[in-house]
């Protein structure tokens, strides 16, 4: 490095585009000082060597006297984020051979393997001592050391080069996790990073303050969010020990062993400093003790927060754990001096899943026709491995279609991932935190309800205007609302109005009924009511849709037997707590709005009442229309007019059942006759008859009920 100028730069996070290739990004101004071109090898020197193709950045870092890398450059050099590496164009020659190491045993490399290694590696720069983490086989991550090369110094690998595969005597368990692996979490991983590294890497500046460092944080959040994640690339790139516990394996049925365990644990750590330990599922350790009945687990608790209390190398362990339901942890736990952050880790917004895609896809063949920032747009309420999920189920399709063009000497075609290869994954792959409810686009269109114009034109852009224009809705100081309330006779389409608003919005979609909050238990249907509205914010936006209002809340009464004053009073409560939550929009239908509690009925509760009325003759001529699609009709002999003249008083739904009927009429007709029969006007008729005969037994059921 030394025939060659030299400067000093600070360390940036590399970029997505750029992890696992071996490239880092200067200005354009410090590449003319080095004398080198795109693409060209330079020598990155901290408290190691390594070598890495240099590129021009972007406008992000434009003027600084910056180096961006990603998290396996920065371990080879021996440096990390904010550290300062010197950096000169440097000399390099084509490997003859290369030797590897695999830092994880899972499997046997062969010959067969070099040829898939030795693509993925060529034009990668390589120093003796490296670490490579690279993609192979579709989309599996390997990891290994560069154990030696011929010649010596700062090679690359070409089509000549010979891989040496060697098992190596220490074997590393998994992957390294670097800052460039975490997606959409961006401001999380700030805070953490100021609590824990700071502490680790400058211990003396604490001391120098007066202040003591932070003990523990507790990262919270749904499953799948990335909590343990962000642990594991804390620790690799502050270059700490980390103990990995899993909340279950300390508890031991004999008396002291999981005392005895987690005083090991702390032990442990104390002796390798800097260290952090990591309690994955920390509710499973220290519950409330006045829920628990079992001594261990009050023992356990006690344990934990007296070694807590008792860290003496302050600062140099640190205490991060890891729970998807934080309430449930004990009080004493939640205070200064043992966890003092707590952070939130939750879904992804818009640009952080369009981030978590370009990671998961950075070494995918992707189709030209292919739009992560469309993905992005309609997984709402996916998180980190709901996407990963996505990624693979996507792979496993476009795998599927050439599975028949494999030949039996395993010549793989080439192929490419396309948008509907993304599309068609869509539909196996939902978000974990609302998969135990019913939560999907429902495939009703506007252009399938007949009638009710204006009524659509509104309840649309009651959902609609938050998502597509929230800049108008900010000029206007126009607040989306909280609820609506669609309401009718039966079979006036408020289902399928409320189906096809989730349909246009293309957001999650939760149905709510009676069954979902049924229970024999007091409090029960007030918990899951909450555990729904929680479900929603978290997958915001989202639309809760409780089908059959009446049926779920009705007019409170001064019976105390009456569950159902419960439910309306918490469903009170969590429109309440909507006040602040942005994207969730509560839809309800109803035939019977005089059954429901007038407190429901006001501002900042259901704010619209939309009532659906029987259609008009106008109406039911579009409603015969829209059902007769695609049906055998006799254009000449049928008259939608006179059809809907004669049909009075009818709801949607009763003119469905009349081309339903007239269906099953026609097909009855040609079986009879042996021949196809179109559905004529005589047949339509006969079907009316039918549906005013089943009218007439309704009312005479209906009044021996009354009776």
């Amino acid at each position: 490095m030394a025939e060659f100028n030299s400067i000093k730069l600070k360390v940036k996070e590399g970029l997505i585009e750029d992890s696992r290739k071996g490239i880092v990004r200067i200005n354009r101004e410090d590449m003319e000082k080095l004398g080198a071109d795109t693409g060209d090898v330079v020598g990155i020197k901290g408290s190691k060597v390594t070598a890495a193709k240099v590129y021009p950045s972007f406008s992000d870092i434009y003027g600084s006297p910056l180096i961006q890398m990603d998290g396996v450059i920065r371990h080879n050099a021996g440096v990390g984020i904010d550290g300062e590496v010197e950096v000169s164009k440097a000399a390099v020659k084509t490997a003859q051979k290369v030797v590897l190491s695999p830092m994880e045993n899972s499997c046997e490399w062969t010959r067969e393997d070099e040829d898939e290694v030795k693509s993925t590696l060529r034009g990668i720069p390589l120093i003796c001592e490296d670490e490579l983490s690279l993609t192979l086989f579709g989309n599996d991550r390997h990891d290994f050391l560069v154990s030696g090369t011929a010649p010596s110094g700062i090679v690359k690998v070409s089509r000549e080069t010979d891989i040496v595969f060697v098992q190596p005597e220490l074997v590393t368990a998994g992957s390294r996790i670097t800052y460039e692996d975490i997606g959409g979490l961006d401001e999380q991983l700030q805070k953490i990073r100021e609590i824990v590294e700071l502490p680790l890497k400058y211990p003396d500046v604490f001391k120098k303050l007066g202040i003591e460092p932070p003990k523990g944080i507790l990262l919270h959040g749904p499953p799948g969010t990335g909590k343990t994640l962000i642990a594991r690339a804390v620790a690799s790139e502050t270059k700490a020990y980390f103990i990995h516990v899993n909340g279950p394996e300390i508890m031991n049925k004999f008396y002291g062993e999981s005392e005895a365990k987690l005083r090991g644990v702390f032990k442990e750590a104390k002796s390798r400093v800097p260290s952090i330990i990591f309690l994955d599922e920390l509710d499973s350790i220290a519950p409330r003790r006045e829920n628990v009945h079992g001594e261990v687990e009050k023992r356990v608790v006690a344990q934990l927060l007296a070694l807590m209390d008792g860290l003496e190398s302050r600062g140099q362990v640190v205490v991060i754990g890891a729970t998807n339901i934080p309430d449930s942890l004990d009080p004493a736990l939640r205070r200064a001096g043992r966890f003092d952050r707590e952070i939130a880790i939750m879904p992804p917004n818009k640009e952080g899943r369009l981030r978590i895609l370009r990671i998961h896809t950075r070494c995918m063949p992707l189709d030209k026709d292919v739009k992560l920032d469309e993905l992005a747009k309609i997984t709402y309420g996916f998180v980190g491995s709901d996407l990963a999920a996505l990624c693979k189920e996507t792979g496993m399709t476009a795998l599927r279609k050439i599975l028949p063009k494999i030949t039996e000497k395993n010549v793989i075609p080439s192929f490419k991932v396309s948008m509907d290869d993304f599309k068609n994954s869509l539909r196996e792959i939902q978000p974990s935190s609302t998969r135990e409810y019913y939560s999907e686009i429902p495939d009703v269109r506007w252009d399938d309800i007949g009638g009710l114009k204006k009524t659509k034109k509104v309840l649309q852009a009651l959902v609609e205007l938050p998502l597509h224009h929230p800049d108008l809705c900010q000029i206007y100081r126009f607040v989306p609302p909280k609820g609506i309330l669609i309401t009718g006779p039966s079979g006036t389409g408020k289902t399928m109005l409320a189906n096809a608003a989730g349909n246009s919005a293309r957001t999650n979609f939760i149905v709510i009924n009676g069954l979902t909050l049924a229970s024999h238990w007091k409090g029960e249907a007030e918990r899951v009511l909450h555990d729904i509205f929680v479900k929603a914010k978290q997958t915001s936006p989202c639309i809760l849709f409780f089908d059959e209002l009446d049926g779920i809340v009705r007019f409170r009464t001064s019976g105390a037997s009456n569950l159902k004053n419960g439910l309306i009073s918490q469903l009170i409560l969590e429109f309440d707590a909507l006040e602040k939550i942005q994207g969730v929009t509560v839809l309800a239908a109803t035939s019977r709005i005089d059954l429901i509690d007038s407190v429901l009925l006001r501002e900042g509760r259901f704010e619209y009442i939309l009532d659906l009325p029987l259609p008009t003759a106008a109406e039911r001529e579009s409603i015969f229309k829209i059902h007769s699609r695609g049906l055998p009709i006799d254009d000449e002999d049928v008259d939608f007019k006179k059809l809907a003249e004669k049909t009075g008083g009818m709801s949607g739904a009763q003119l469905a059942g009349i081309c339903h009927r007239a269906s099953f009429i026609a097909i009855m007709l040609s079986i009879k006759n042996g021949l196809k029969i179109k559905i004529d006007q005589n047949i339509f008729n006969q079907s009316i008859d039918e549906i005013n005969n089943q009218k007439k037994l309704e009312g005479v059921i209906k009044t021996k009920f009354q009776h």
